[in-house]
């Protein structure tokens, strides 16, 4: 039996290792598997080895920026997004709980960053007992274990990792400060970080906490052997607010409020560094969402400054309007954002939260259809095509649309926007010129009268006639054709260049209208073939 509980133990190292992911607490683990499973199906994935935020003038405080890893954010967000209360009862709990927590039987969540430190090329300090220990621990002055903050969790937060003033009594950075700053041009630090998923079990109160971390990153140095200058980007990308969500009232009806989930992207998180390491501010950016109720001129936006970019939670909600009755059932709302820093003194670009609709054109014209398509737009729930009057002419749930009911040879104007949630919609699309088909037309009269070959067509609606005439019957040789005005008699041998050379054979000819709106051009069908034997 001890044989065979070695052989347990060997196995369930292995089987931990391989998945990145160390457990703490192995007893009870009933909902942890599910989210495991879901998120993280390869493991935690590592922080990436961010450097440590120095301002050179004042060295009392170290920090650093970590933006969490997209495996991680999406758990936040998913937690954060869950808005929906169901009832739940076990023997622990009898009330009313998020259904996000209920799926995964889980009562509390939040996710930390784990820190480790050597000085002077010095031994790790990581001690086992860690995993276990509170968060916002000092060891020797520098910070531990810090917590992103549970359900507010920021996509990318500031934390103090070295404190001057925490160091009195210790013994591993004491040697380093002078005059109450980091000596940073006589030490060298190393750093590495972890990320730690946590939350306590529904059906298992009993079990505490159950800790989930990832590898170790790979370690960052800073002090006298590293440059901590950092160039500062040209442009500031917007922040990602493609998730927007709407808010309904106690009635079951849209309500005057919008709420966004917003975050940043590596580059963003990358130039709050750079700038804090040049300019000393730690929180130099502004995030603006703005929103509209569209009357389609795409002009009535309101700003309004939700949070410091550096600080802002994932969580975080949009611009609220005046009223309740702000939006009805034909509301359609645009929303956008932009990163200000005032430090640079430059806005990002705005970044629409429904992408704009691309690749807008006809696929096929018929005599009183058009057949349009366009690229598809991500999670587009449906899509709305507008005329050239802004009218709505047609909602479709896929990227191609016919139209119907339309007059032969006429122009049309169209744009196309995607709608997600019912709501919220992108940009239009560029107006895109097309136009139906002229009807079929057909030659009523061919004829002879001396060496001159005549043919009478009936008139359609258009802009002019192509006329073809070849000696072979279905056009695939000796064959010429001319564009010719709005006529109704047409002198063959004369109007069509080359006709000339026909003679003394068997001439085919046919005739169809095409139309003209702006650069585009559309034929009717070919009438039918009329044959005259010419000497």
């Amino acid at each position: 039996m001890k044989k065979l509980s070695k052989l347990l133990l060997v196995f369930s190292v292995l089987v931990f290792s391989l998945s990145l992911i160390v457990p703490l607490n192995t007893y009870g683990v009933k909902a942890a598997d599910k989210i495991m499973e879901k998120y993280f199906p390869k493991g935690i994935e590592k922080v990436k080895p961010n450097k440590p935020t120095i301002d050179t003038s004042d060295t009392y405080c170290i920090g650093v920026i970590i933006k969490q890893n997209d495996d991680i954010l999406k758990l936040v967000r998913d937690y954060e997004a869950c808005e929906e209360y169901v009832d739940y009862q076990n023997d622990y709990y009898n009330d009313n709980i998020l259904k996000f927590c209920a799926d995964y039987g889980i009562n509390a969540f939040g996710t930390s960053i784990q820190f480790d430190i050597s000085v002077d090329g010095g031994d790790w300090q990581y001690k086992k007992i860690w995993d276990k220990k509170e968060h916002l621990n000092y060891s020797d002055g520098f910070c531990f274990y810090e917590s992103f903050g549970g359900a507010s969790d920021d996509n990318t937060a500031y934390f103090s990792l070295m404190d001057a003033g925490a160091v009195a009594d210790g013994k591993l950075l004491k040697k380093t400060v002078k005059n109450d700053q980091f000596d940073l041009k006589n030490h060298t630090f190393k750093v590495r970080y972890r990320y730690c998923v946590e939350y306590g079990l529904l059906d298992d109160y009993e079990a505490g906490m159950q800790y989930y971390f990832s590898d170790w990153s790979d370690a960052t140095t800073f002090g006298k052997t590293t440059d901590q200058n950092l160039d500062i980007p040209d442009e500031l990308p917007a922040p990602d607010i493609s998730n927007p969500k709407r808010e309904l009232n106690n009635e079951g009806k849209w309500g005057g409020y919008t709420s966004v989930m917003t975050h940043f992207s590596q580059d963003v998180t990358d130039a709050a560094t750079a700038i804090y390491i040049s300019t000393g501010e730690r929180e130099p950016f502004v995030v603006i969402v703005e929103a509209a109720v569209d009357d389609l001129t795409e002009k009535k936006f309101e700003e309004g400054s939700m949070a410091n970019a550096v600080w802002l939670s994932d969580g975080q909600r949009g611009t609220s309007f005046d009223s309740e009755g702000t939006f009805t059932e034909k509301s359609r709302i645009l929303i956008r954002s932009k990163v200000h820093c005032d430090t640079l003194d430059k806005d990002s670009k705005y970044d629409y939260a429904v992408d704009k609709v691309k690749g807008l054109k006809v696929k096929k014209a018929k005599t009183t259809s058009l057949t349009l398509t366009w690229n598809k737009v991500a999670d587009a729930e449906f899509y709305e095509i507008y005329d050239k009057d802004n009218k709505l002419v047609a909602t479709s749930k896929t990227n191609s649309v016919t139209i119907k009911k339309l007059k032969a040879a006429t122009g049309y104007d169209y744009k196309v926007r995607a709608v997600v949630d019912k709501v919220f919609v992108g940009l239009f699309s560029d107006t895109l010129q097309c136009a139906t088909q002229p009807k079929k037309t057909k030659i009523s009269k061919a004829a002879l009268s001396g060496e001159s070959f005549s043919a009478t067509y009936k008139k359609v609606a258009g802009t002019g006639y192509q006329i073809q005439v070849s000696t072979d019957k279905k056009f695939g040789k000796n064959a010429v054709d001319a564009t010719i005005p709005d006529i109704k008699t047409i002198k063959v041998v004369t109007d069509v260049p080359g006709a000339e050379a026909l003679k003394g054979s068997t001439i085919h000819v046919r005739v169809r209208a095409y139309f003209t709106y702006g650069d585009v051009t559309t034929y009717g069908s070919w009438s039918k073939v009329k044959s005259i034997k010419v000497k």
